[in-house]
């Protein structure tokens, strides 16, 4: 063949010639080598391995290639000195006729310039080859271009009469010349390197083409290493002048929140109560609001205002303390807030209701300034609660949406293509590990949540200021009572009461005469709520006398006073009615009188007629008034019967009431206690009994325990009266040192659960639950309070009071009502703002556990407040590491694949990844594509088409990107929609990289 002086690609491709070489003289692969196809011309190394699909085609091959290598006259070397750049292509031959007897000793042409061995240096890249051979062309021997080119060089000519043959040899010894030195430059880089080809067949044959067998647990490594590659090998922020200490593993959290907060401009810290969340925000916070200088918002319940502003003010962050009552106000003015770079939201639960003023507000301030802070960036969001999920799956759903902002693709680069429908299809799945599941892909992008077994097993060590942190062991106590003792024989009787109240007043639509239109889903949502006040007719039942027997009164004085109206043809709705009579003086609220009408006092106070006037109207010819009238009075009638009954029942017939002061005068005495209730009338009754200073037997009981100081917190404190109790409480742990042991020291606090948000009380050991765990949530939150990290405690107790007798009728009641709730619920026929009174069936369940001292119930239930969570994994991964294991691990290539034989069990495990294209920040994406959602002038019009076609001549998203982005800046951008996201790009196979898959069969 004729070989070419000079191949650049474009007259003469490399590839052509290589092949041609090959091919003249032997023809068949295993003479001289593989010829593999043109499309899979690439390295073969381990990180090329990866990157091929794996496909019977290059699974061939892989396999090809290795039994080739193997064979004895092939040898491959590996140059390691220094590094080599030059490309030389030598070739070897026989004379021209001679049949081979003999290896091929001589050489025959050489090739050497720039062309990479790769697919576009052989075929399309502007490569530079120069071509030496030992025997040329018949025609190429008369060069007239090469003669008239050298003829200037000597005064005399050539010898003409130089035979054809001669001047053939002649020219030959030339090229001869150049191969000999090439040959010995080779000769010498050969013996510089080392031997390679052992190496190389078994990193092919380690390869997911290759024959070495792996092991499930190795399969499993390279998934969790993998899995996990991103967070253990992510950039470190430089260490930085800090005066925020953390421990272990509240450093962990604040590494991995960084980086979330750097791809989603937000994150929820959901460690279970206790770990200390309050302190890794505060280090998040110093990385924005000090280190960088940014305005930074702290929202924070107003009980733990003070709290935030002393512990930032001791750091020196300078940060804006807003409580979340300031939020909630109708005045509120977001303005000052606006431009806000970072918003922290502390017990960001409280906003898991997209209805109520304060998440209205803080959308405002978090949409103000077109979303972004004073620097010019998204605002970033970080929610702090150990419960995100307090009832219903949405709670969780609506707190992201404060990071979303509205946005429901926000995830789609995890999968999540629709946020909502995402926790519509969780929320459809009934059991909790199920819906657990659902929303794993969520969690790990956005949710950081440790628990307290976890970090007990995983930070056995862990440190804070220099000590080890110790963690108490709960222990659950039943302290049992006699129910019916307390109500002297009539428990039957009101538990069948409540059981047949009808509640005309609340399911109004029920009542509509026929043929007039009616709203099923309102008349489901009546249905439902008619269940939660029986349901909470029971609790507050269960929880006190007081309680039971101010709700009947309240119950009396709203229905008389709602037939007195009926008698007017006036409907008046129970809200409207509570909120005219705050205008009332209620002197006679302790009064034993049966209630009655309120109607008069109503319309004779000014306030009150002029609210009840502007109430909304109903169509009483609309309803069958004779209907609703006779099951007002049948209720009437029932609830006066259990008035009757209750209201003589003195504290010394309350059985629950004095087997708590027997636990004071007994095992409790000298010890701190914090007693908890649901309700605020049941928290003043235990107050009024055991330590109000005007209550002489109150204060007889507490001069026979030595005096000891008795407080109660409830909704009625204001922020700062609830601090100074608290600080007497646990003066130890709140820094009031000076006040342990003095007169100013609380030993006993009854306490709501306003105090289940965010304080330190871990100077008391014991804590007493009065009333029973409807929302078991409630006591993992109550025992946080107690159980926290600086507890010098070996045990924590926590007593629950369980009735003895009379508890399982109670729990069937409350059960089935649920259940009738639940399938109101499912029908689709009420919302989410009334599912915070439905209790789940497996509550009665975990009650039954707690009144047996089942101590694994709180562990379990964190857990599943957590719902589903990989740090145990995670530090799994990261143990083995310390230990010496990255290198094996990093050497386990990708699509590695194993089986194991398991009776019973079937399936394949398989482990893809798609590649997030690291070069487009998906923020700022979004941001031009709101731009691009807007009115333009013609320029930039002009402008975006010139961009646009030459996005679709080369491809390049970059250019695009950066043409777009200057478009934005010829003239000020107005306020842009919203964006509600792009329709999503399906992937595409090659779009898969496979990282590993297991196989399981039943043997």
């Amino acid at each position: 063949m004729r070989i070419p002086y000079v191949i650049d690609n474009e007259q003469h491709r490399l590839a052509d010639v290589l092949n041609g070489l090959l091919a003249a003289e032997p023809t068949h692969s295993e003479d001289v080598g593989l010829r593999p196809d043109a499309r899979i011309v690439k390295g073969l190394m381990k990180r090329d391995l990866d990157e091929l699909p794996f496909d019977e085609a290059t699974l061939r091959l892989v396999e090809d290639l290795i039994a080739w290598l193997r064979e004895a006259k092939v040898e491959v070397r590996l140059h390691a000195e220094g590094f080599l750049h030059a490309k030389c292509w030598l070739f070897y031959g026989d004379r021209p006729g001679q049949l081979s007897l003999f290896d091929r000793f001589r050489p025959v042409a050489a090739i050497v310039g720039s062309s990479n061995f790769t697919a576009p240096g052989l075929t399309s890249n502007r490569e530079l080859n120069l071509s030496h051979k030992v025997l040329l062309e018949p025609d190429e021997v008369e060069d007239q271009d090469a003669a008239l080119a050298v003829k200037y060089l000597a005064e005399q000519a050539g010898n003409e009469r130089i035979a054809p043959r001669n001047r053939q040899l002649l020219k030959s010894e030339v090229g001869a010349r150049a191969i000999i030195e090439l040959e010995r430059w080779f000769l010498r880089q050969w013996e510089a390197s080392r031997d390679f080809k052992e190496k190389l067949i078994a990193l092919l044959d380690a390869s997911k083409f290759g024959r070495v067998e792996y092991t499930p647990w190795q399969v499993y490594l390279k998934a969790l290493y993998e899995y996990f590659r991103d967070d253990l090998e992510g950039e470190e922020i430089p260490a930085t002048r800090s005066a925020v200490e953390l421990s272990e593993f509240q450093e962990d959290a604040v590494k991995r929140a960084r980086k979330i907060l750097a791809r989603y401009d937000g994150v929820m810290v959901a460690d279970s109560v206790g770990l200390g969340k309050t302190w890794i925000g505060k280090k998040l916070l110093e990385d924005y609001a000090y280190h960088l200088r940014q305005k930074a918002l702290v929202v924070c319940p107003a009980a733990l205002r003070e709290m935030w502003e002393r512990e930032l003010g001791e750091a020196t962050i300078s940060v804006t303390v807003l409580s979340q009552e300031e939020l909630g106000r109708e005045t509120f003015d977001p303005h000052p807030y606006n431009d806000c770079d970072v918003v922290l939201v502390d017990e960001a639960h409280n906003f898991r209701n997209p209805n109520a003023n304060r998440y209205g507000n803080l959308e405002r301030v978090l949409g103000g300034n077109s979303g972004r802070g004073r620097d010019g960036a998204r605002k970033k969001v970080i929610l702090l609660t150990a419960t995100p999920i307090n009832n219903d799956l949405f709670d969780l759903h609506n707190q992201i949406a404060l990071i979303t902002r509205g946005d429901r693709s926000y995830f789609a680069a995890a999968g999540i293509g629709d946020l909502y429908r995402y926790f519509l299809h969780a929320r459809r799945l009934t059991r909790r590990q199920e819906q657990g599941l659902a929303l794993y892909n969520l969690l790990e992008e956005v949710v950081i949540r440790r628990t307290r077994p976890f970090v007990r097993r995983a930070y056995p060590e862990a440190t804070i200021r220099g000590k080890v942190i110790h963690f108490p062991e709960r222990k659950l106590r039943t302290v049992q009572y006699d129910l019916e003792a307390t109500y002297g024989g009539i428990y039957e009787e009101v538990v069948a009461g409540v059981e047949s109240l009808e509640l005309a007043p609340y399911k109004l639509k029920t009542f509509k005469k026929k043929g007039v239109a009616r709203d099923k889903f309102e008349e489901g949502r009546e249905q439902a709520l008619v269940g939660i006040f029986k349901s909470r007719y029971l609790k507050r039942f269960e929880s006190s006398i007081e309680a039971f027997r101010i709700s009947v009164r309240r119950a009396l004085a709203f229905l008389n006073t709602f037939e007195t109206y009926l008698l007017d043809s006036k409907l008046l709705k129970s809200s409207d009615f509570h909120r005219a009579i705050a205008y009332l003086s209620r002197e006679d609220e302790e009064d034993d009188a049966t209630p009655g009408s309120l109607a008069d006092e109503l319309d004779e106070n000014e306030d009150a007629r002029r609210l009840l006037e502007r109430m909304a109207t109903v169509n009483t010819s609309d309803y069958e008034l004779r209907s609703i009238d006779r099951a007002v009075k049948h209720d009437v009638k029932v609830l006066t019967r259990i008035w009757e009954r209750v209201k003589g029942i003195t504290p010394e017939n309350d059985a629950k009431l004095q087997r708590v002061k027997d636990l004071l005068r007994g095992d409790l005495r000298g010890r701190k206690v914090l007693v908890f209730t649901y309700y605020k009338d049941t928290a003043r009754y235990l107050y009024r009994h055991l330590g109000h200073p005007e209550n002489a037997q109150a204060q007889a009981f507490r001069s026979e325990l030595g005096g000891f100081n008795v407080r109660r917190i409830d909704s009625g404190a204001d922020a700062k009266e609830r601090l100074r109790i608290v600080e007497a409480f646990a003066p130890k742990s709140n820094g009031r040192p000076d006040w342990s042991g003095s007169e100013r020291e609380i030993d006993l606090l009854i306490s709501t659960d306003v105090l289940s948000e965010g304080q330190n009380l871990q100077d008391c050991g014991l804590l007493l639950n009065y009333d029973l765990h409807w929302n078991p949530t409630r006591m993992v939150q109550r025992a946080g309070r107690i159980d926290r990290i600086g507890s010098d405690f070996d045990e924590l107790w926590i007593y629950n009071m369980f009735p003895d007798a009379g508890l399982e009728r109670l729990l069937r009641l409350v059960e089935s009502l649920s259940q009738k709730i639940s399938a109101i619920d499912q029908a689709g026929f009420h919302d989410a703002s009334v599912l915070g009174e439905l209790v789940h069936p497996q509550n009665f369940n975990t009650l039954r556990r707690i009144r047996e001292e089942d101590g694994t119930v709180i562990q379990e239930e964190e857990q599943a407040i957590e719902l589903v969570s990989n740090e145990s994994l995670a530090h799994q991964l990261r143990q083995m590491l310390e230990d010496g294991a990255r290198e094996t691990l990093e050497q386990l290539p990708d699509g590695i694949h194993s089986g194991l034989i398991k009776p019973g069990a079937r399936g394949v495990f398989f482990y893809f990844r798609a590649e997030r294209n690291g070069d487009i920040d998906r923020r700022e994406a979004i941001d031009l594509i709101r731009f691009l959602n807007q009115p333009m002038l013609s320029i930039q019009i002009r402008e975006l088409r010139t961009a646009l076609r030459s996005f679709k001549a080369v491809g390049q998203v970059k250019g695009l990107i950066e043409a777009v982005r200057r478009l934005k800046g010829i003239v000020a951008e107005p306020d842009a929609p919203r964006y509600d996201g792009a329709p999503r790009t399906a992937l595409r196979r090659e779009d898969w990289r496979l990282i590993c898959f297991d196989f399981l069969s039943g043997g």
